[in-house]
């Protein structure tokens, strides 16, 4: 029972670090990968509780590729404050406060109203792998396919917000690319 605390303190510390260093991180790209550290951690939440094919999912599908996909945004927008943008987008403790706290008062409100495990309540059985595979090419196939076009249409989205024209020439360039522009001119 000490072990069983032990590796779940550690991983809750490890959760609550990185979801903080998120928070408390100004460079967007440290914050990304303070992200991704919180995603492993939930990883090893899963795989603590016995839930293999949630550990496997959650590294590739979360930690691995819509992480991948939310740097490449974030590097290719080259994200810095604007002065068009507003003071309280600028400052992330203030929108991840009011994530939080909204977070935490549907959590509160899910459990008042649906109790807990604790109240006499069983939990469902989990699904074998066969029968998620089964759901997921079958009924969910649509959502998956969904999710993947709203992906490709938040990159190109990207790529399109990322362009800039050259006022003198009309020709158009990535804005990462400006501050090189600048520099041969």
């Amino acid at each position: 029972m000490g072990a069983d605390i032990l590796i779940y303190a550690i991983l809750y510390l490890i959760t609550v670090g990185g979801a903080l260093g998120v928070l408390f991180n100004k460079d967007t790209v440290k914050s990304a990968m303070c992200l991704i550290l919180v995603m492993i951690a939930l990883a090893g939440h899963y795989l603590y509780l016995g839930q293999e094919f949630v550990f496997a999912i959650q590294i590739i599908v979360y930690a691995g590729a819509i992480m991948v996909l939310f740097l490449f945004v974030i590097m290719l927008l080259n994200m810095r404050e604007r002065e068009v943008t507003p003071w309280y987008l600028r400052n992330p403790r203030f929108v991840g406060g009011v994530f939080a706290l909204t977070f935490f008062f549907l959590l509160a409100i899910g459990i008042n109203t649906f109790g807990s495990v604790s109240q006499g309540r069983a939990p469902a059985p989990a699904p074998s792998i066969s029968e998620l595979a089964t759901l997921l090419t079958t009924k969910y196939s649509l959502p998956f396919l969904l999710t993947s076009i709203l992906l490709l249409v938040a990159v190109i989205g990207a790529v399109v917000m990322g362009r800039r024209s050259d006022p003198e020439t009309g020709e158009e360039y990535l804005a990462d690319e400006e501050e090189f522009l600048q520099e041969q001119f």
